[in-house]
């Protein structure tokens, strides 16, 4: 699922959005545009609100962009609309085609359905527009004989050499199915205008970047050229939804009910809307009550508005009307004999009634969501959720924030008496804090059962929970701030608190197994200051994906074996270099950390591990 703003934040960032004068001009003018150029290449990775390509140089640049769907981005720390202009085409083996998807055809069929001749290509619609489908004949057919007809059909599925299509009950579909032909060489071809189909190893054709004096790189346009070879063409949740709901009609309508296993929405959006906003709340359901082994006993009912004219007085809460005419979302909860009810009140933004759902949830399984910091920072994390995705998948303008602010103190962040609906930029910090705890494997089971105790009305806190390990988790938390954004993992960057180090005597050796896939490793060695530590590797591994290399790493030093000294009190030395093989002189007393240097966000696709084994250097004679 593409990410999408929190709702605080929507409302928060509208005053800032930038739109009387062309977004990138206006940037500019605000925060000292000091170049323009123009780059191609291989594109290596893509996030929300940025791309990496590497040039035929082998330089990989890192640029910032606003996709389609995307409501702002940030430059220097502050939200500025600044949509690119996007052109992403190819052609693609129609063995990739995916079940609902809307195509378009010429070929030739008879008035009984029955096709003749192989399809060489395929269009594929793009666009929140739906077509109308139809199977029409652009001339007479006589008798039984093929006539050639203009299609466009939604995609069942595509079985060998046959392409299954959803199109309206005629003659010749009588059960609104009709089957064409395709060639061996069949293709899809692609044209779009948004980066969901866009993944690494497509090719950027010519890219026009915007350069800034605080060093950040903005693409205001982009030409995307698909690699055939891949293994699947679309990787957006939403937009697999927006497929699979395409026939449904997208004009809004008066209000009315509609349900899914475990939501009622009241609801005045267009059918397409309604059926997506419950197929993400489903899954959200399972995430969420996946994570707390738990669910409600009762469907969850929320009102989501778009027009808050069509709703006939008394109707809606007078609560609820005062948060969607921001546009935001309330939930509220009644309880009574043990039974707690929730209902959400929201605007039409799918991202404000997740959010509001999970309150919603919690409310009603647990008693209460628990107190603001941690309601609206899991709120937050749910919103974001996706299935199988364990790395940090938010929006950009968050990230940015929390990487550039004054860092805020834990304390602060779960201290009592807050309220919600402060500011987005609290609900951010809010975000962080569970994000961490939630995901790093030191902390996750501890948290989980708090967060029950919190929801339940138990005696619990976040001191008694952590309070012992409180200087841990503020070192952790620090470090996450510092280094995560969209693809940061916190599991494999988890500090290794468990390990112990010991000195090394003059005849000793160390071993340790370095993996790839990991962050700061913890030794069991303990560096002395000035003694000199000789070491040798063995093994290769994989960073990128690409081809093995040893622990020197590639040209550019990525996949390097690096170190650094951990001591006593929370403090990290510099790092330093190691490769494959040599000697380092202790800088301090501290326990020794490695890890294959990448970037903080890259580390899940690296493989493999290198043995590295360590002793203390033989004395001069």
């Amino acid at each position: 699922m593409r990410s999408r703003l929190s709702p605080i934040f929507v409302a928060a960032v509208a005053g800032l959005l930038l739109s009387s004068v062309a977004a990138t001009e206006l940037a500019a003018q605000q925060f000292r545009a000091v170049g323009r150029k123009s780059v191609a290449g291989i594109i290596v990775s893509v996030k929300p609100g940025e791309i990496k390509i590497k040039q035929k140089n082998g330089d990989v640049g890192t640029y910032k962009i606003q996709d389609k769907d995307e409501q702002a981005m940030s430059i220097g720390g502050t939200p500025v609309r600044a949509p690119a202009n996007i052109s992403v085409t190819g052609t693609i083996p129609i063995k990739l085609a995916e079940r609902g998807m809307i195509v378009h055809f010429f070929g030739f069929t008879d008035v009984y359905g029955k096709s003749a001749g192989d399809i060489e290509s395929v269009e594929v619609f793009s666009g929140e527009a739906s077509p109308d489908l139809k199977v029409e004949f652009l001339e007479r057919p006589e008798g039984r004989d093929p006539a050639r007809v203009e299609v466009i059909g939604r995609v069942i599925n595509v079985f060998g050499n046959r392409l299954q299509l959803q199109v309206p009950k005629s003659k010749w579909a009588k059960k609104e199915r009709i089957t064409f032909t395709v060639s061996d060489n069949c293709v899809l071809k692609i044209s779009d205008d948004h980066l969901n189909r866009v993944m690494p190893n497509d090719i950027a054709t010519h890219v026009n970047v915007l350069e800034f004096a605080n060093g950040e790189a903005v693409i205001s346009q982009i030409d995307v050229f698909l690699a055939a070879e891949r293994e699947t063409i679309t990787t957006s949740f939403h937009e697999k939804l927006e497929q699979e709901f395409s026939l449904l009609s997208d004009e809004p309508g008066e209000p009315r009910e509609l349900h899914s296993d475990h939501f009622v929405l009241f609801t005045d959006v267009s059918d397409r809307s309604g059926q997506i906003l419950l197929a993400k709340l489903e899954t959200m359901f399972e995430l969420i009550g996946g994570y707390y082994s738990a669910r409600p006993n009762s469907v969850i009912e929320c009102y989501v508005v778009r027009d808050l004219r069509k709703w006939p007085a008394g109707r809606l809460d007078p609560r609820g009307i005062l948060k969607i005419a921001e546009p935001a979302g309330i939930t509220l909860t009644m309880s009574s004999g043990g039974f707690n009810k929730a209902t959400v009140y929201a605007c039409e933004k799918h991202s404000v009634v997740q959010h509001e759902a999970i309150h919603a949830f919690c409310a009603q399984t647990f008693g209460s969501p628990g107190p603001v910091w941690y309601s609206e920072g899991m709120a937050e994390m749910g919103q974001y959720w996706i299935p199988g995705e364990l790395a940090v998948h938010i929006d950009p303008v968050v990230i940015d924030y929390l990487t550039n602010a004054e860092p805020k103190k834990m304390a602060e962040i779960v201290a009592a008496g807050q309220i919600t609906g402060d500011s987005w930029q609290a609900y951010a910090w809010r975000w962080a804090l569970c994000h961490l705890l939630a995901s790093n494997p030191n902390y996750s089971r501890r948290f989980k059962k708090l967060g029950l105790n919190l929801m339940a009305g138990k005696p619990d806190s976040f001191d008694d929970a952590f309070g012992r390990v409180a200087d841990q988790i503020s070192f952790e938390y620090d470090l996450f701030v510092q280094n995560f954004d969209n693809g940061y993992r916190a599991d494999l960057c988890a500090w290794d608190w468990k390990t112990k180090c010991a000195n090394l005597s003059s005849d000793g050796r160390v071993k340790h197994t370095v993996k790839a896939k990991r962050g700061w490793q913890a030794t069991k060695l303990l560096v002395r200051e000035g003694v000199r530590y000789e070491f040798v590797t063995q093994g290769k591994w994989k960073v990128d994906g690409s081809s093995e290399v040893t622990a020197d790493g590639n040209e550019s030093g990525q996949g390097k074996l690096i170190g650094m000294l951990f001591f006593d009190d929370y403090r990290q030395s510099e790092t330093f270099e190691l490769g494959q093989k040599g000697s380092f002189i202790g800088q301090g007393d501290g326990q020794f950390y490695v890890r294959c240097r990448d970037g903080w966000t890259d580390l899940s696709d690296n493989d493999g591990t290198i043995e590295l084994h360590i002793r203390r250097a033989p004395k001069d004679d």
